[in-house]
């Protein structure tokens, strides 16, 4: 769904990439070309922001720089995530590689043993000769016994350590899916999440609405007052859409001021009663700034509502944006159903 484009269109984003990327030592990788698109296209705003920040620096892209790129905004599990598993994994497989060997050398001593024994009870033995013997075997075989119970135990602890390892990296892929800022889901996170409903099987039937939502003014906020407010006006906002909805309801940051919330069984009047309630919340609401505490005055926002379409959901999306559009152009502040 991240990646639907026609032929034509991205063809011209290939010839696009390829120029740029001839402009900077990193190799001509699927990684880079990943990080290119998903950059040139606009399609991961986070992305783009750090992107743009090394690339007006002069600074060019090696490998190191593609590659973090690539496992920060792009992949499903981040850098330090990625390095600290593969050091673990690393260090189980080797610890539990020397307990082999070991037990390995030992089990084959304890056959040479054994061989000897056979040959030495051939021959003919007195009893205390015999005692002796065996003891020996029982020793040898009580020692081969504690090695094989002490690769048992590492093997049991190297099986909870993958499963440790395992619960980490499904706990970091949930953390890529969800934005650091608000707590709510991320671009990512809220394409698996429209992934996930329109696989159902019950979907036929079912009436599902978007809600595309735009805080006002952003840019003049961030300007006036600095970012840090900015950045509380986005976490204020995205409170605000998650008090509005409910648990079966997704909300999303897609990228700087931009917001989703999509509504499983509701239709367009369903929507865009919702999106109102947003609306009101978010005007009636007070921010202070950091400095001084004062009121920073009422912030708002401009909502789309569209519904979804015969099961195409870039098509609800275009609808919503551009039923976001005519909220803004018509003077913000507004709830805007998308009118086929």
């Amino acid at each position: 769904m991240k990646y639907e484009l026609n032929r034509d269109s991205s063809g011209e984003i290939l010839r696009l990439i390829i120029q740029k990327m001839a402009a900077h030592p990193a190799s001509f990788t699927p990684w880079s070309y990943a990080v290119w698109f998903e950059h040139l296209t606009g399609i991961n705003p986070a992305l783009s922001e750090a992107m743009k920040r090394l690339l007006d620096s002069g600074e060019k892209l090696s490998d190191g720089a593609i590659e973090e790129f690539y496992a920060k905004y792009v992949s499903e599990c981040n850098l330090d995530i990625h390095k600290l598993l593969r050091q673990d994994i690393h260090e189980m497989l080797t610890r539990l590689a020397g307990f082999a060997m070991e037990t390995d050398r030992r089990a084959e001593g304890y056959g040479d043993n054994l061989q000897s024994f056979e040959k030495k009870l051939k021959q003919n033995l007195d009893m205390s000769s015999l005692d002796g013997l065996i003891g020996e075997m029982l020793t040898d075989t009580e020692s081969m016994r504690g090695s094989m119970l002490n690769l048992k135990q590492e093997l049991e602890q190297s099986r909870q350590e993958v499963e440790k390892l395992h619960r980490e990296l499904e706990s970091a892929k949930g953390e890529a899916m969800v934005d650091p800022m608000t707590g709510i889901l991320n671009r990512r996170g809220f394409e698996k999440a429209v992934s996930h409903i329109l696989k159902q099987e019950d979907l036929a039937g079912k009436e599902i609405s978007l809600l595309m939502v735009d805080i006002d003014h952003f840019k003049a906020i961030n300007d006036n007052f600095g970012h840090l407010v900015g950045d509380k006006v986005i976490r204020a906002v995205a409170d605000m859409l998650k008090s509005k909805v409910r648990g079966q309801d997704f909300v999303a940051r897609l990228g700087g001021e931009e917001f989703a919330v999509l509504l499983p069984d509701t239709p367009a009047q369903g929507g865009f009663s919702v999106a109102e309630h947003i609306r009101k919340g978010i005007e009636s609401g007070r921010i202070r700034t950091i400095d001084s505490n004062k009121p920073l005055g009422a912030v708002t926002v401009s909502i789309g509502v569209a519904t979804l379409d015969q099961g195409d959901f870039t098509e609800m999306m275009d609808r919503a944006d551009k039923a976001l559009y005519a909220s803004k152009t018509s003077g913000r502040n507004k709830t805007t159903i998308h009118s086929s």
